[in-house]
């Protein structure tokens, strides 16, 4: 008996063995498969690059609140990509920075949601333009409010923010390179993807390497569609249009009647795109509006020297390596203002 209690252990630790080796040689073969495919990527000039959703939006919009030294940034893409959330993050070291910008949505929605939440007490940038106080875009970023007060929970918001960190590391978990997208995009045109001229940061910014695309080509996309929008949703007579500043006033007393404080922003086109602002939306007809009421806090990007003489290679927004001088340029300003400090 004891000599077959011996062999039965012996058969039993040698069988452990073999699969503590197997499992091993397997976890070696899946880094080096995946260290050779993010190798690969890296080579080919791709960066990692996060996706934004819901519930990471949610993460950060839960921060905001009872910090009178917060400074949110709300908006659209040209917030997203314009503002140099890391430079800001040192050149306003007594402010915690929180970029809320929504890609192609105007923020009349979010502004609303923190002047009536009675927790945000601190610094609201928002960048605003005379289409979006159009009422027919009111609701645009709706969606991403209503979410983070019905369903968001903490550990939706942590899980996604936790996801997101681990994509802004590895480039292989970029949302646009997975295997079945890759394989797809191969099958249809004999080739491995090229590389994406925009990268969504983990602190909700966008970077845009204009480099990588044509810029021409994208100029063209950008101002046709911003023709064919204008023409498709005309814009509401300034006597009618005007009557919804009073909406900027309430949204803005109320969050400076908690210590906060509003600044409206209009942020730089150029170009046709420009030239199809002004013939839609005339400055002294529309935003003069605006700025013309003595409780905002207003700032044009043609009334800021040297603001309106950066590039826009697709009208409507600055490439990356400029960013930096742009945050610079627009901050010394709403500090000589004093508008922030």
């Amino acid at each position: 008996m004891p000599l077959s209690t011996s062999n039965s252990d012996t058969m039993n630790n040698n069988n452990n063995n073999s699969w503590f080796y197997t499992w091993i040689l397997v976890i070696i073969l899946c880094v080096g498969v995946l260290g050779s495919y993010e190798l690969f990527l890296k080579n080919k000039g791709f960066v990692a690059s996060i996706e934004n959703n819901n519930n990471l939006w949610s993460w950060y919009r839960g921060k905001v609140n009872n910090k009178p030294n917060s400074l949110v940034i709300i908006g659209a893409s040209r917030s997203q990509l314009d503002i140099n959330i890391p430079y800001l993050k040192e050149k306003l070291s007594s402010y915690d920075v929180y970029q809320l910008s929504i890609n192609g949505h105007y923020p009349m929605a979010t502004f609303k949601a923190l002047a009536d939440d009675e927790e945000f007490v601190g610094t609201l940038i928002v960048s605003l333009n005379a289409q979006a106080m159009e009422e027919f875009y009111f609701d645009m970023q709706l969606p991403q409010n209503e979410f983070y007060q019905n369903k968001s929970t903490i550990y939706k918001s942590l899980d996604a923010y936790l996801s997101a960190l681990l994509q802004s590391k590895l480039r292989l978990l970029h949302p646009l390179l997975g295997l079945q997208q890759v394989v797809e995009f191969y099958d249809s045109n004999k080739a491995f993807k090229t590389v994406f001229y925009t990268t969504a940061n983990i602190d909700q910014s966008v970077s845009a390497n204009y480099s990588l695309t044509n810029v021409e080509n994208l100029y063209r996309h950008f101002v046709s569609s911003k023709e064919e929008n204008y023409k498709n949703e005309p814009p509401t007579a300034p006597n009618l249009w005007q009557q919804n500043i009073k909406l900027l006033l309430e949204y803005s007393e109320k969050i400076k009647s908690r210590g906060g404080q509003v600044i409206l922003i209009r942020f730089p086109t150029d170009r046709g795109h420009w030239e199809l602002d002004e013939n839609y939306y005339p400055r002294k007809q529309y935003w003069n509006k605006i700025s013309d009421q003595i409780k905002l806090n207003t700032v044009h990007f043609k009334d800021i020297n040297g603001l309106d003489q950066f590039a826009l290679p697709d009208s409507s927004h600055l490439d990356q390596k400029d960013t930096i001088e742009f945050t610079e340029k627009l901050f010394n300003e709403l500090i000589k203002r004093e508008y922030i400090n």
